[in-house]
């Protein structure tokens, strides 16, 4: 297995080194708009907790879970046989969170049953570090964003008691200019880490020209950016140019702030289409 980079505290490392070695209690959030990058995504965080003999839950929708076996199979994972032995279960997240619903809230005890049972066994099965993944907030998060986060609050509280990671995946554009006004700040609130998106280099890049169209080239932007960064207080860990959008929503007018965030879309697809 190749040397690992550890991801820094300020958020600068990527997503793979964030999700090759979470750390226990460890809670994740990754936005996409494209299945393929969160599949991507899974199979990295999956593969790399099952190398290292640790236990695996899914609670995944019936397509992702087929796209992530696939991918896991294709580089030598006996899932069945990984199964059989206990280090990896898997939950189909609608029926799960139709099972821990009650009158369209998640019942703490229903919670406790399902997924906690589910984390137990896992750990009872060989004493072993526990990963997850779970959608089921994303599926609620779609009829209730509160219902969504009281969700996220159950998983953190058993991530503590268990020494569990947790990944969850957001169905969110992260440029749609919607969501900056409350949605992914409280998402990113629930949660210890964000990926935003799939390339950080590239949203620095675009970042880096958004701050200079919108708040003047030369050194006036970079030291309005590096500003907004030291006074800007983070509920989560993420790389400092997402730091750097949501620091705007909260030091300039509304309409500089939108301004910036288009700007930063329109670079990072052009930059995106170049390597594509």
């Amino acid at each position: 297995m190749s040397e690992r980079t550890p991801a820094t505290p300020g958020g600068r490392g990527t997503w793979e080194s964030i999700l090759w070695a979470p750390a226990p209690l460890q809670h994740v959030v990754q936005l996409y708009t494209k299945p393929a990058f969160l599949v991507r995504a899974v199979t990295e965080y999956a593969g790399e907790g099952l190398r290292g003999g640790e236990a695996l839950l899914l609670v995944a929708t019936a397509a992702h879970v087929r796209a992530i076996a696939r991918r896991l199979e294709g580089e030598g994972f006996a899932l069945a046989e990984l199964a059989h032995r206990g280090q990896l279960f898997v939950l189909d997240a609608a029926q799960a969170l139709h099972e821990v619903l009650v009158d369209g809230l998640p019942d703490r005890a229903r919670f406790r049953a399902v997924i906690g049972g589910a984390v137990e066994t896992a750990n009872a099965a060989g004493d072993r570090k526990v990963r997850a993944f779970d959608e089921m907030v994303d599926l609620l998060r779609r009829t209730s964003l509160t219902a969504a986060l009281y969700l996220e609050g159950l998983w953190s509280d058993l991530l503590a008691e268990q020494g569990v990671a947790l990944l969850c995946g957001y169905s969110i554009d992260n440029f749609d200019p919607d969501i900056y006004d409350g949605l992914l700040q409280r998402v990113i609130s629930a949660h210890s880490h964000l990926v935003p998106v799939e390339d950080y280099a590239r949203l620095d890049q675009a970042v880096e020209l958004a701050y200079a169209e919108i708040f003047g080239s030369g050194r006036d932007a970079g030291y309005l950016r590096r500003a907004f960064l030291a006074h800007y207080v983070r509920s989560a860990s993420m790389p400092d140019a997402e730091a750097a959008i949501l620091a705007a929503r909260e030091f300039v007018p509304a309409a500089a702030a939108d301004a910036l965030l288009d700007r930063t879309r329109y670079y990072y697809r052009i930059f995106t289409a170049a390597v594509a």
